[in-house]
């Protein structure tokens, strides 16, 4: 099975994960101090900075990018219970 590196940066916390696993999954199985309030995209209490690996991340579905657009946000930026790991990412917590 592939695995993907996850650098959570606030704790720097670097976590082995099967490709295709949540982000969400992976911050809460590992500890990582991401908060999360609705799971489903439409709070941004999740809300992360992509510092390196943006193109390992899954596609953003259209509810989650009307979201962010809504908060003005850089393209880096990504609610982290919407994310899928496709590889290795460097992750910063912003919060809402």
């Amino acid at each position: 099975m592939k695995t993907a590196t996850v650098h959570f940066l606030l704790e720097d916390l670097l976590v082995q994960a099967p490709v295709g696993t949540s982000l969400q999954a992976i911050a809460d199985a590992s500890g990582a101090d991401i908060t999360f309030g609705c799971r489903n995209g439409s709070c941004g209490t999740c809300r992360v900075r992509i510092t390196q690996g943006l193109e390992h991340c899954s596609n953003m579905g259209t509810e989650e990018r009307d979201f962010l657009q809504g908060l003005c946000v850089s393209d880096d930026e990504r609610l982290a219970c919407q994310v899928s790991v496709l590889g290795d990412l460097e992750v910063d917590y912003l919060g809402l």
